[in-house]
């Protein structure tokens, strides 16, 4: 795949060397994509096609007769506090005789049928044919059930989690919840074998949840368990416990945002407030930039960058309203008029409208005709399994009911491909045209590298799609894995699960892929900031008042923490857009006052800043200044210390330095020489004017630095996200779990290179006489706001995740970039040194070192103490 624009001067069109090259490519494409979609499509058709093993005839009954002798008990725990929606933990325990018929059978792998049937006695009722209704979708297990022998018993103990996170009925272990109506209901359902089993102990942990109605009445209460003993028991009470619940109002809403079509519209429109709000700012700078440039006249690159902008922000704002609220708003507003037909369902125009999103994400920019045919025969197959469902054997609505023929699992592979593969297509495009248009290619491009990321991307969409396929075949694992599989109606439904989610999973895509353009927006800024600066011959000492709108979107947008929903809900996601763009206007109107180069010259008549008396060619000057002030400084500490007048005495040292605090004539034939401001310094200035004469030098080399420091970081906070074990087993069974751990460690690779770009593009701007100060400033902005969203957790009772190893993390790595920064200040001395630390050491002097020492380790302290926090059994609630 080529890029749209050409590098050198095309040929006239219709020459035969053209026409010729690029029939070749087109059909090296087309054979290309011929065999990735037909392996493809025979691996998916022989997975989704294998049946189960029919070893063995339907199973007998579960003879409950033995089991009367069985003691049962069952734990369910709740957790309410630092969550977003409840999380249940159910924990039941069964002793058997060693005379029940299948008690030996709960010793054999989990893998045999003997051992299915003997636990599906024991956790579920007895089935007839497999269902789609018997499947346990809420029903999550973190290992195995643990069976022990003792004695004259086996004893089997069965361990859940769930979550009440969406409105409706469902069965998870022996307890059945109804979450339809205002007050939520537990009861206890034994299965039918268990039915006259006797149930020891039978306990509910509340979490501080309020019990509205109990039946029936426990044997004992405390301030937060109801227990209940003896049930089951001829003459005592029955086992049919039953509790009422009055979940809290930010339960209540967080359910009521994932169920209600209502409150889905409004979350769904405050998201897209967010999208939109960035693009309106980005067309704003884009088309500011184009009528001020940033010189006299406007260059080539700063054109062609500006304008890749203002139409990626104009189309970013359209595909944000048909992604997050069009598919929402046609359906729900077909149901509210109640207009039948294809116009209420959700998933069909989800889908539609994701593949007409991909294909206008990719011709908009500007591909090959090759790729621009790839794109729209992808776009064309898609559209069409989405809009005559039909013709392929599928249902009106998409979703199947019952197991589709083959032509209709053909058709939801490859709706699920075209839809894939057009998004990642549309984005790889958008992506090289801001690195073309902004100049971060090198010129000419390769084409070699520009036909392997055709076949990269091919593989790509191959590997997200097995993924995809071996996740899913483990959530089918998970939800079956008690179903007969000797019935003959096992294959069935096992097909027509995985067609359902095949549809879920073409339906999602365009929202996941979405939500990682916030990536592109940050290259595009980053293209026309470069743009700005290197098309000037005598740049700017600071960012211009432009550059500082762009800084701060991309500060918004890149670097500042992403706060996620309170209570479920983003409707407040707009208003953190505004707070983190004032948040760096805040800094900056706070470095315009104390930054080291803010500060005035004194001794003459309108004194310029220290920033507006240095220019680019006068850079190396002050760095010789600063370094000959170094060499005094030490040289008078010798001579208080005794040791020694050497070639210079105390006067002629002082007399020297005094000279230094002299600054040269402002003004060409001017005769005083203005004196540098008291309390700064040589070193100061030079330390606070940063390694490069342009700024733009600057922020790309603390970029560079802050993306070495920060890969630790990002390892600690890819583990720290996946540290409980619930975390992982959800990741596992993910359409998008792998994808999602390998983007999460580059997202904060971004992140930090985000946040070193801004630290060195606002050197100059921010307060502080050292590197580490500076950072210190920026990082105070970020955490404010970190600051902010605990404050949302704590009113909607949340969980605060790794807000505190994000704020440190984000700190270490800002100091440990501004100590580089300062060393790459004097890197001509580096010769003269055998390491960087002696260099930091003869820059800070012995004391000033030691003290940035004590601060970083300071740091590493934090680090390693939130690290075993989150490693330690609080934060984990439940270990295998």
């Amino acid at each position: 795949m080529k890029a749209s624009r050409a590098t050198s001067t095309p040929l006239p069109s219709g020459t035969p060397a053209e026409g010729s090259g690029t029939r070749r490519e087109a059909r090296a494409v087309t054979r290309r994509w011929r065999w990735c979609t037909a392996l493809l499509l025979a691996g998916l058709a022989w997975w989704a096609l294998w049946p189960g093993r029919a070893e063995a005839a339907a199973a007998a009954g579960c003879h409950a007769e033995q089991l009367a002798t069985a003691r049962t008990e069952a734990v369910l725990r709740l957790v309410n506090h630092a969550q977003t929606v409840i999380e249940g933990q159910g924990d039941m325990t069964v002793q058997v005789p060693t005379s029940w018929a299948y008690a030996n059978d709960l010793m054999l792998s989990e893998s045999s049928d003997a051992y299915r049937l003997a636990m599906r006695c024991l956790l579920r009722e007895e089935q007839g044919s497999p269902r789609l209704q018997d499947l346990r979708f809420e029903e999550w297990r973190l290992h195995r059930p643990q069976v022990t022998a003792v004695d004259s018993w086996v004893k089997v103990r069965y361990r859940t989690v769930f979550w009440f996170n969406q409105r409706g009925t469902f069965t998870v272990g022996p307890w059945a919840v109804d979450m339809r109506a205002e007050r939520w209901k537990l009861s206890l359902t034994p299965p039918t074998a268990l039915a006259g089993a006797r149930w020891d102990r039978v306990q509910i942990g509340l979490g501080g949840l309020a019990a509205f109605e109990v039946t029936p009445t426990p044997s004992a209460v405390d301030s937060d368990d109801l227990v209940w003993s003896g049930l089951g028991q001829p003459g005592g009470p029955n086992t049919a416990v039953t509790v009422q619940l009055v979940p809290p109002w930010q339960r209540a809403l967080a359910t009521a945002n994932t169920s209600s079509e209502g409150w889905r519209v409004v979350n769904a429109a405050g998201q897209t407030t967010w999208w939109v709000g960035t693009s309106a700012v980005i067309v704003v700078a884009a088309l500011r930039a184009r009528r001020q440039p940033a010189g006299a006249v406007a260059s080539a690159l700063e054109r062609s960058s500006s304008g890749a902008l203002l139409r990626w922000g104009l189309l970013n704002a359209v595909i944000g309203l048909m992604i997050l609220l069009l598919y929402r708003l046609i359906p729900d507003a077909a149901r509210a008029v109640d207009l039948p037909g294809p116009w209420g369902y959700e998933q069909r125009w989800q889908v539609l409208i994701g593949v007409l999103a991909g294909w206008a994400l990719a011709i908009s920019a500007r591909p090959r005709a090759s790729v621009l045919l790839a794109v729209s025969l992808a776009a064309v197959a898609g559209s069409l399994v989405a809009v005559l469902p039909g013709l392929f054997g599928l249902p009106a609505q998409l979703v199947p009911r019952q197991p589709p023929p083959a032509s209709g699992i053909a058709a939801l592979v490859v709706l699920t491909t075209a839809v894939l593969w057009l998004w990642l297509t549309g984005l790889v495009l958008w992506l090289r045209l801001f690195a073309e248009d902004g100049g971060l290619l090198r010129e000419p491009a390769n084409p070699l590298r520009l036909r392997g990321t055709g076949a990269g991307l091919a593989a790509l969409t191959v590997l997200l799609l097995g993924w995809a396929l071996w996740a899913r075949e483990g959530y089918w694992q998970r939800i079956s894995w008690l179903t007969d599989r000797t019935a003959p109606a096992y294959g069935s439904l096992h097909l027509l699960v995985l067609s359902r989610e095949a549809v879920s999973l073409a339906a999602s895509v365009p929202s996941w892929c979405y939500s990682h353009t916030w990536v592109l927006t940050g290259v595009a800024v980053v293209a026309l900031l470069r743009a700005r600066d290197t098309g000037l011959q005598v740049p700017y000492a600071n960012p211009a008042e432009l550059d500082r709108l762009l800084l701060a979107v991309f500060f918004a947008v890149v670097v500042a923490w992403r706060e996620g929903s309170y209570a479920g809900s983003q409707v407040l996601a707009s208003l953190w857009l505004v707070l983190d763009i004032a948040a760096l206007y805040g800094l900056l109107a706070v470095g315009q006052r104390w930054a080291v180069l803010s500060q005035h010259l004194e001794g003459c008549a309108a004194a310029p800043t220290l920033g507006e008396a240095i220019t680019e060619s006068g850079h190396r000057d002050l760095i010789d200044r600063a370094r000959r002030y170094r060499e005094l400084i030490i040289a008078l500490r010798g001579l208080d210390q005794g040791h020694g007048e050497g070639a210079l005495n105390r006067h002629a040292v002082e007399k020297e330095l005094n000279r230094l605090h002299r600054w040269r004539p402002v003004a060409q034939g001017a005769v005083a020489r203005p004196w540098l401001p008291s309390q700064v310094t040589v070193l100061d200035i030079a330390l606070s004017w940063g390694p490069h004469a342009r700024w733009w030098y600057n922020a790309r080399r603390a970029a560079l630095l802050a993306t070495a420091v920060g890969v630790p970081g990002s390892f600690v906070m890819v583990w720290s996200a996946y540290a409980p074990q619930e975390q992982w087993m959800l990741a596992l069974q993910s359409a998008f779990g792998a994808p999602e751990m390998v983007w999460k460690f580059v997202s904060w690779e971004l992140v930090w290179a985000g946040a070193g770009l801004v630290l060195g593009a606002l050197w100059r701007l921010l307060p502080g006489r050292r590197g580490p100060a500076r950072a210190l400033w920026l990082v105070a902005a970020y955490t404010m706001l970190i600051a902010l969203d605990i404050m949302g957790n704590l009113i909607t009772d949340q969980t605060l995740g790794a807000v505190a190893l994000a704020a440190t993390l984000m700190l270490l790595v800002l100091t440990l970039t501004s100590l580089a920064m300062d060393a790459d200040t004097f890197r001509a001395e580096r010769r003269f040194w055998p390491s960087r630390f002696q260099l930091l050491l003869s820059i800070y002097q012995l004391r000033g070192l030691s003290v940035q020492i004590a601060y970083v380790m300071a740091q590493l302290a934090a680090v390693v103490s939130i690290w075993k926090f989150l490693a330690g059994p609080d934060f984990r609630s439940m270990k295998p």
